[in-house]
C-alpha cells in the first residue's frame, strides 16, 4: 500500500477518533525540510525553565538513515529559547559512517551528556560520550566509552538524587535472518558522571534469545525500578509485545521479563516518569505498524494503564519529557514524502485535557 493511501486512511481514523484537540498545544517540525535527506532517533531535555535542547541523527541521500544510508549520517541539534527553535546545526559528522541513536542526559542545570554510537550498523558500533556545560551550546571533545559499555541505546538514563547514572542499554548480535542471533538488555551505572561504569545483566528471554532491546526505565509508586523493553519478534515472524522486568534494589538485580498487554511492532518508545506513580507511555499500539502514535497514562506506577489515545496518525521512535510548566513535549520521526524519508516533529500536549476512562489491567 502506498504511503499516501496509508496517510489518508490514518487521517480519517484520527479525525473520527478525536473530534476536539484542546489537548494539543503546539506542533511543528524541527529538522530541515530538504529533499533527499532523512532524520530519525531524536532526544530532548529541558536545560532551564522553558528552554529546550533537542538532537537527532540525519544525513543526505535517498532512503532511510537506519536502513539505506550508510555514510554521512551525523548528529544534529536545535535549541528552543522560550520563543523559537534555532536553525539546526550538525555537531557530530561521520563522512564514511553512521551515528546511531543520540541520547541526551541532563545532570544539572545546563550540564548535559550526549551519548551516541558510530558504526556501519547497530550491531557493529563504538560508543561515545560528549559533555556540555552551557545547555548544549558547546560540547567537549568526544570520549570513547570502554569496550563493553554501550551507553543508553534509545532512552535517557535516570539520574538519582545522589547523582548516580542508571543507563538503560541493550546489545544485539546477528541479523533477523541469521541462524544464530541474540539480544539482551543491560543496566550500566556510573557514580562519577560517566568516568567509570558498572554493568548489570543480562536481562533476557531465556526461551527466545532474539527479542528484547532498548529498555526504558521508570519507578513504580513504591519506588521499585522497572524496565519496559522493545521486542524484535515481528522481524522473525512472531507477535511482539512490550516486556517488563522489575528491580527492588535500585537496578542491581532484576526479575524475569514478563509480557505486558502493550503490543510492539519492533519499534522504539519512551516513558515519562513524573514521580509518585504518575507515568506516560508514548508508543505505537500495534503488532505490525509503526503508526499511529499513542499515549497511555498510569496513575499507580504501572499497575493499571489507560486505553491507548491517538496523539498523531503517523509517527515512530518518540522521545518525551515533561517540562517545568507541566506540559508534555514529544519529538518523533514522521514520513515527509512518498518515498518514506522522515523529518523530526515536535508536539506539545496538555495530558490533563485528555479524557480516557477505560483501563488496561497489567
Amino acid at each position: 500500500m502506498k504511503f499516501r493511501k496509508i496517510f489518508s486512511i490514518l487521517v480519517l481514523v484520527s479525525i473520527f477518533g478525536l473530534e476536539a484537540e484542546e489537548w494539543k498545544v503546539k506542533e511543528e517540525f524541527l529538522s530541515p525540510d530538504r529533499k533527499s535527506f532523512d532524520c530519525h532517533s531524536s532526544s530532548l531535555v529541558e536545560t532551564t525553565p522553558n528552554h529546550l535542547c533537542a538532537v537527532w541523527k540525519g544525513g543526505p541521500g535517498e532512503g532511510k538513515s537506519n536502513i539505506d544510508l550508510k555514510e554521512n549520517v551525523g548528529i544534529w541539534i536545535s535549541h528552543f529559547n522560550g520563543n523559537s527553535w534555532s536553525e539546526p546545526q550538525e555537531i557530530v559528522s561521520q563522512e564514511h559512517s553512521v551515528c546511531w541513536n543520540p541520547v541526551l542526559c541532563k545532570l544539572s542545570e545546563n550540564k548535559l551528556l550526549l551519548f551516541y554510537r558510530v558504526g556501519p550498523d547497530p550491531r557493529r558500533t563504538v560508543s561515545f560520550l560528549k559533555r556540555s556545560f552551557d545547555g548544549g551550546q558547546t560540547w567537549n571533545q568526544e570520549e570513547i566509552l570502554p569496550a563493553g559499555i554501550t551507553g543508553p541505546t534509545k532512552n535517557r538514563p535516570i539520574v538519582t538524587v545522589e547523582g548516580k547514572l542508571i543507563s538503560p542499554s541493550s546489545i544485539s548480535v546477528g541479523e533477523p535472518n541469521d541462524p544464530w542471533k541474540a539480544t539482551a538488555c543491560w543496566i550500566e551505572m556510573s557514580s562519577d558522571e560517566g568516568a567509570h561504569w558498572v554493568k548489570v545483566g543480562p536481562v533476557e528471554l531465556l526461551n527466545r534469545k532474539f527479542g528484547p532491546i532498548e529498555p526504558a526505565l521508570f519507578y513504580d509508586a513504591e519506588g521499585n525500578l522497572h524496565m519496559f523493553c522493545r521486542d524484535r519478534a515481528h522481524k522473525i515472524g512472531g507477535i511482539g509485545y512490550i516486556w517488563e522486568a522489575i528491580s527492588r534494589d535500585g537496578g542491581y538485580t532484576w526479575s524475569a521479563l514478563r509480557q505486558t498487554l502493550f503490543p510492539n511492532p519492533d519499534a522504539g518508545f519512551d516513558i515519562i516518569d513524573q514521580g509518585k506513580g504518575e507515568l506516560a507511555l508514548i508508543y505505537n499500539h500495534s503488532h505490525t505498524n509503526r503508526y499511529p502514535l499513542n499515549l497511555s497514562i498510569s496513575s499507580d506506577g504501572g499497575l493499571h494503564w489507560s486505553e491507548p489515545f491517538i496523539i498523531d496518525s503517523i509517527g515512530e521512535f518518540p522521545a518525551a519529557i515533561t517540562t517545568s510548566d507541566g506540559l508534555v513535549h514529544i519529538t518523533y520521526a514522521v514520513p515527509s514524502s512518498s518515498e518514506g524519508q522522515r523529518r523530526i516533529k515536535h508536539l506539545v500536549i496538555d495530558k490533563n485535557k485528555i479524557s480516557i476512562s477505560r483501563n488496561l489491567v497489567q
